[in-house]
């Protein structure tokens, strides 16, 4: 069992979350705490996360493949390429 270092309720070590404050010391929470500090519960929080990085990777290979439509195909397909891209990074960032 480990303590939360805002209410200091009793939580077992699956709900606890590690946190670090303005200082950089690590502090154990619970997540109730994590809702009232930031104003979003966890799961919502773990959630964006999860897409922003889904988000990165695929601007990634967007972008690649528009460098390698450019360089093989011509500048009609880089383009393309480069409104695909774009339409990828509005809509996938767009989920709520």
């Amino acid at each position: 069992m480990l303590k939360c270092s805002e209410c200091q309720r009793d939580l077992p070590e699956k709900e606890a979350l590690v946190n670090k404050n303005e200082e950089g010391e690590q502090r154990i929470i619970c997540p109730e705490c994590f809702q009232k500090l930031t104003g979003v519960d966890y799961k919502t929080f773990a959630f964006r996360k999860e897409n922003a990085k889904q988000t990165l990777w695929a601007v990634l290979f967007c972008l690649a493949a528009t460098v390698y439509a450019f360089m093989e195909k011509g500048v009609e397909w880089g383009i393309g390429g480069i409104v695909l891209t774009v339409l990828v990074y509005l809509f996938s960032s767009k989920a709520k």
